[in-house]
């Protein structure tokens, strides 16, 4: 008993057990894993085993090659007896051979390929790629971001990689479902994290043409998880050989306000960002884009255009103060001012319908504050008239007007009431009686449950069936349903939109391009002759602080409204009367744009006194309030040209004239 305890506590014993246990633990492992080191383990059982028998084959008689043969071939050991030496020895040899050749590597050339499949299929496999595009994400834009992409000729054939940390195979399906096998067939998957160094490496980011971080769908901290990637990306790809484009979609609205404060672009050397917010890209594509389905649109809100002598006005009512509602209002301010402002007073009217609107209403008021202090407002109560609100702009930042509503050319509306109740219904029923007389109506369902929306549109006055009132249905899940009511007489004037499977706004890039023109003919004004090529549109571009940068893509948005509201026929110059009247236009937009963005205005007598200076000979004073404006504006947002268009000097009404008059140079050839 002592003897048998003494050998099991010995050293060599010890030693051994631990030398098993190691072995077990890393063969289970590797066998289990695949990959490279089972092999290695099989070669290692080769090279032992056969090195054992060579070894001692000359004591058995045996010749050496005969012991590779028995080792390669099982079936040589029948002739054992005839080539001499030691035959138990041979058959020991036939059995090493047959473990380790039939048995271990059968199963390690079918591991590694079973191993192989479940790695591609779960995402695993990354390739050794250049000039490919990165999509980080398979957000709600990926599929329509694929068609787009597809449908320029350099990418035909350009490898693009997705990287996301939902099931693989679940977007590979997806992404065949909605593309045809053979434009997808360079289109890979890889399952990982967007914030791991690693992982970005592994993929080659920094080899890239363009990257796009989408972001996963219904991602709790989306914003921030993109922007953390970003960040990420700039480290990697600061070894580039060339400049990438980089795309971030951000969900929030609040979030691109966050970037307007920034006082430099986030852009780094080698990646140039261009950030898109979601709801944001939704909203422009029904109106602006106005793409709907193939051969349809989504209707104008301002029809065919409204001209200076018109006596009809925008009025667009948004049931829901949801986020893509806010979405929604906020693209139509940027875009609805026309020329009949000036000449009849006929401002745009955007109305929000809720049940208890009033917190959203002061949340909204709270959020746009410099905006609403210029505005003209109206909070209505159905139920309690007691309540109703019409709040005119603060006197201290504009001039006195006929009607007291102030310079800008919107004004905004809050119905406290369901949709669903007696005196909405009469109100909507009114305003479509007075639709094409009057104004121009568009409603636009954006309850954040669909199911809600999709019933609203059913049952809402049959007048608005009767005249055919453009009618959007937000439908995120799909517009499937709503189709086979549209498809009908009576309800063809519904139009479905916010389909996650088309998010992405295929006119995207070129708008992109019309605000990099627009830019250049800020910059150069007067002296402005022809457009450069777009990589001279580019270089200054990325330099720019985002918040002109977004100016000059919400200026390239207007193009549309500007054209259908111009008396211009085609190779026809403007004359000075018409220039002037829709120079003032722009300046409305341009306004609108400013104050929805963050900026601030001057208080009236401030104004006043900073356009004596600048209208004076004193040059010191001049420069000196010119430096003071500049830096304001960048650190505080404040603006001295939020005024009147009458109130400006001539050197700032040249830039609404320089865009008026070379607004077709804009779009040549896009």
């Amino acid at each position: 008993m002592k003897l048998k305890d003494s050998l099991v506590n010995s050293k060599i014993i010890k030693l051994f057990k631990r030398l098993w246990a190691w072995t077990c633990k890393h063969f289970d492992k590797a066998f289990y894993k695949g990959g490279w080191k089972q092999f290695v383990w099989l070669i290692s059982f080769i090279i032992v085993i056969g090195g054992i028998g060579l070894v001692v084959s000359s004591s058995f008689e045996v010749e050496r090659w005969r012991v590779v043969e028995l080792m390669l071939d099982p079936g040589s050991f029948c002739d054992s007896s005839e080539n001499g030496g030691n035959v138990l020895f041979q058959l020991t040899m036939t059995l090493a051979g047959a473990v380790v050749f039939t048995s271990l590597l059968i199963n390690a050339v079918g591991n590694f390929l079973e191993r192989r499949i479940d790695r591609y299929r779960n995402g695993g496999v990354a390739y050794e790629v250049d000039d490919h595009i990165l999509i980080i994400g398979a957000g709600s834009m990926l599929a329509n971001l694929i068609k787009t992409l597809l449908e320029k000729t350099e990418n035909s054939r350009r490898d693009i990689v997705i990287l996301t940390s939902k099931d693989a195979e679940e977007v590979r399906a997806y992404i065949l479902s909605e593309i045809p096998k053979k434009k997808a067939r360079n289109i890979y998957v890889y399952f990982g994290s967007c914030v791991r160094k690693e992982t970005l490496d592994k993929l080659d980011a920094y080899q890239t043409s363009a990257i796009y971080i989408l972001g996963e769908e219904n991602e709790p901290a989306h914003d921030s998880i993109n922007m953390k990637c970003y960040e990420i990306l700039k480290e990697v790809c600061c070894r580039s050989q060339h400049v990438i484009d980089c795309y971030m979609v951000l969900e929030h609205l609040t979030s691109i306000q966050l970037f307007y404060c920034k006082q430099d672009n986030v852009s780094s050397g080698m990646l140039r960002l261009t950030v898109i917010n979601s709801l944001e890209n939704t909203a422009q594509r029904v109106l602006i884009s106005r793409f709907y389905r193939e051969g349809e649109f989504y209707p104008a809100l301002d029809r065919n255009g409204i001209h200076v002598s018109d006596d009809k006005f925008v009025h667009f009512i948004i049931v829901g103060m949801s986020p893509i509602g806010y979405a929604m209002a906020v693209t139509a301010a940027h875009v609805c001012h026309f020329p009949n402002f000036h000449s009849g007073g006929l401002r745009t009217k955007i109305t929000f319908v809720q049940t208890g609107i009033r917190q959203e209403m002061n949340f909204f008021l709270g959020r746009y504050d410099s905006l609403m202090k210029l505005s003209y407002w109206k909070y209505v109560n159905f139920e309690n008239p007691s309540l109703n609100i019409s709040s005119y702009p603060d006197a201290r930042y504009t001039p006195s007007t006929a009607d007291g509503k102030g310079f800008l050319d919107i004004e905004w509306e809050f119905i406290d009431g369901g949709i669903e109740t007696p005196e909405v219904r009469n109100y909507l029923g009114k305003c479509a009686s007075h639709d094409d007389e009057s104004e121009l109506l568009t409603i636009a369902l954006c309850d954040n449950d669909p199911g809600t929306n999709a019933s609203t549109a059913l049952f809402l006055p049959k007048i608005i069936s009767e005249k055919q009132i453009p009618l959007l249905v937000y439908q995120p899940g799909g517009d499937q349903m709503l189709r086979v009511v549209k498809d009908t007489a009576l309800y063809a004037h519904i139009f479905p939109f916010g389909m996650k499977t088309d998010a992405f706004d295929i006119h995207f890039h070129e708008r992109m391009l019309h605000a990099k023109r627009i830019k250049y003919l800020y910059d150069k004004g007067d002296k402005f002759t022809n457009m450069p090529t777009e990589y001279e549109l580019t270089e200054g571009w990325f330099e720019t602080q985002y918040a002109f940068q977004q100016s000059n893509i919400y200026a390239a948005n207007s193009i549309p409204f500007k054209l259908r509201s111009m008396p211009h026929k085609e190779n026809k110059e403007l004359s000075e009367n018409e220039i002037d009247i829709m120079a003032r236009t722009e300046h409305n937009r341009w306004n609108m744009e400013r104050l929805l963005m963050g900026f601030r205005p001057y208080e009236l007598s401030e104004r006043i006194e900073f356009k004596q200076i600048l209208a004076s000979d004193d040059t010191k004073a001049i420069e000196s309030l010119k430096t003071k404006l500049k830096e304001t504006k960048i650190k505080l947002l404040k603006h001295k040209d939020i005024a009147p268009y009458e109130e400006l000097l001539d050197s700032s009404k040249k830039y609404d004239r320089t865009i008026v008059k070379n607004i077709l140079k804009v779009l040549q050839n896009s």
